[in-house]
């Protein structure tokens, strides 16, 4: 199973980027910086605990979360797969996820790869269609 084996760093900064070759294609997963996504679209993180649902102790973890984004410690990012064959760029949104919580305090940036690693193998099926339509 084809998969990233690079892992983005433990905080990550906009630009960021792992790469995977396979069969020529080259697919890039870089990470963006969401602008459509804000700390009060997100019900979870909500002032009122009645709207969470969550125990004092998940609340109080929540509400500190809410504050290191207004310290801008984390930020709602996109990750952007682009493809390319032997040097060629073939798309540069091949596939994308938004709303992706970036350097959020209580969670490591692995599961970032393991997004990319989602997206994969549409970007590299964009690539062939890609390829398949200038043949």
């Amino acid at each position: 199973m084809l998969e990233f084996t690079d892992k983005f760093d433990s905080f990550v900064c906009v630009g960021d980027s792992i790469s995977v070759d396979h069969d020529g294609f080259t697919v890039t997963a870089r990470i963006g910086y969401d602008d459509c996504h804000n700390i009060d679209d997100d019900d979870c993180h909500n002032v009122d605990q009645s709207v969470t649902g969550c125990s004092d102790e998940q609340n109080e973890t929540l509400i500190a979360n809410r504050k290191a984004w207004f310290d801008d410690e984390w930020f709602y990012g996109v990750i952007v797969l682009s493809v390319s064959k032997n040097g060629v760029m073939l798309d540069e949104n091949a596939a994308s996820l938004c709303g992706i919580e970036v350097n959020y305090p209580t969670r490591d940036s692995g599961y970032l790869m393991e997004v990319a690693n989602e997206l994969l193998s549409e970007a590299l099926e964009r690539g062939h269609t890609v390829i398949e339509s200038l043949l």
